[in-house]
């Protein structure tokens, strides 16, 4: 494993324990959040598509394939659903009226913060599980974790083979 910074130890198994541990985390609180918040469970290809969305208000079609490594006729198709359920919105450009930016609808925009809170809870209600110390030493690599997940997760501008190491961009030219 290339590309650490010297000082910065090179340990394959911690990076594998975050690496579970992030997976793990991740569907836990998304599968436990739709139940708690009482919202129809949706497809992995949709949910991801909204948080995009969420993240990078205006993205194209193009720019969300890119960003989820996608092909972009899946994103397309996906899009339509959620336009047709209520929860995207598709404006014109207006410098390219060819092309079209995506919003969250109001309705998904409340759907989406309470996800967050509910995430921040669930995670709140975990804590008493750890030590002090662990407590202390997941708080402050929030930061970290956060700068972590947008090289993983570059936003609309990626281009091919940027963001994750040895990975490609599935999407194809825009």
């Amino acid at each position: 494993m290339g590309g650490y910074r010297q000082g910065v130890t090179n340990s394959a198994v911690e990076l594998r324990q975050i690496a579970v541990a992030s997976h793990v985390l991740s569907r836990t609180l998304r599968r436990t959040a739709e139940i708690q918040v009482g919202l129809e469970a949706l497809p992995g290809s949709e949910f991801d598509v909204l948080e995009f969305v969420g993240a990078h208000p205006g993205a194209s079609v193009s720019d969300v394939a890119r960003g989820l490594r996608l092909q972009t006729s899946n994103v397309s198709n996906t899009v339509r659903q959620l336009v047709g359920r209520g929860l995207l919105e598709r404006t014109p450009d207006a410098r390219d009226q060819r092309r079209v930016l995506l919003r969250l609808t109001e309705l998904s925009s409340r759907h989406r913060e309470l996800f967050q809170t509910t995430w921040a809870s669930l995670l709140a209600g975990m804590l008493p599980g750890l030590d002090e110390r662990d407590t202390e030493l997941l708080l402050a690599a929030a930061p970290a974790l956060a700068r972590l997940a947008e090289l993983a997760a570059p936003g609309p501008g990626v281009t091919a083979g940027s963001g994750v190491a040895g990975r490609t961009d599935a999407a194809g030219p825009a």
